[in-house]
């Protein structure tokens, strides 16, 4: 046996692997059925508002079926579906940051609503542990106490007043001055809101609440909260 045919017999099994891992030809016609398929879904998605739907499709058009007419067509559309998206999990989170409780209480049920301040970007490290939050705000709805929004603040003490006062800006408005009534939690100082229901109907208006404290000593503590998830519905206020 000769030294080439030799090695053309050598080369064959390697030959034949890669034969084996080129991909399948393209039916054109088949491509464009199975785009078309994805395209009907996509496009019943973004027709029913179901934008994170709509966009999964458009995604597997694109990556599967990406040279045919139908992904030319979802292309056209899929950035605004894209922004819809992002819009939804954006509130998905909002809505998520609110904790709503309803707790039998001497006399009846008492409901709550409450969300932890925002803690800033810049002092956030995927490898160490989160922050505290420096402030919870607490809506409440007692059968004896009323109505009441107040803050409970991580600081180990706190002074206001008298008179207590706090600036309270609702989302770019200029800032409003609202009275503030120091108590104690027992574990922490809290901070009542006086004008509970001026507060509160701000508050569903708006997308974020900055609360600002007097100043202590070197410090003025401010507060953020994004409100814009606040279901009014889930805090009972009946």
């Amino acid at each position: 046996m000769s030294l080439a045919l030799l090695r053309r017999l050598a080369l064959l099994p390697l030959a034949l692997a890669l034969a084996a891992c080129q991909p399948e030809p393209v039916d054109p016609a088949a491509d464009e059925t199975a785009g078309a398929e994805l395209l009907a879904l996509y496009e019943q998605a973004r027709a029913d508002g179901d934008f994170e739907i709509a966009e999964m499709h458009g995604n597997m058009l694109d990556d599967r079926h990406g040279r045919t007419e139908a992904a030319a067509t979802m292309r056209a559309t899929i950035d605004a579906v894209r922004t819809e998206a992002e819009a939804m999990r954006e509130q998905r989170r909002l809505i998520a940051l609110w904790d709503y409780q309803s707790v039998a209480v001497e006399g009846g049920t008492q409901h709550s609503a409450a969300i932890y301040s925002k803690v800033p970007q810049a002092y956030v490290d995927e490898d160490a542990p989160p922050p505290r939050p420096d402030a919870r705000l607490v809506l409440r709805n007692h059968p004896d106490w009323g109505v009441s929004a107040y803050l409970v603040l991580e600081m180990s003490e706190l002074r206001c007043g008298p008179p207590c006062r706090l600036s309270i800006r609702f989302d770019d408005a200029p800032a409003r001055s609202f009275a503030g009534e120091p108590a104690d939690t027992g574990t922490g100082p809290a901070l009542f809101i006086k004008d509970e229901a001026a507060f509160r109907e701000a508050m569903a208006q708006s997308k974020t609440v900055r609360i600002e404290l007097p100043r202590s000593g070197a410090l003025v503590p401010v507060f953020e909260f994004e409100v814009g998830g606040f279901r009014p519905a889930l805090y009972r206020a009946d």
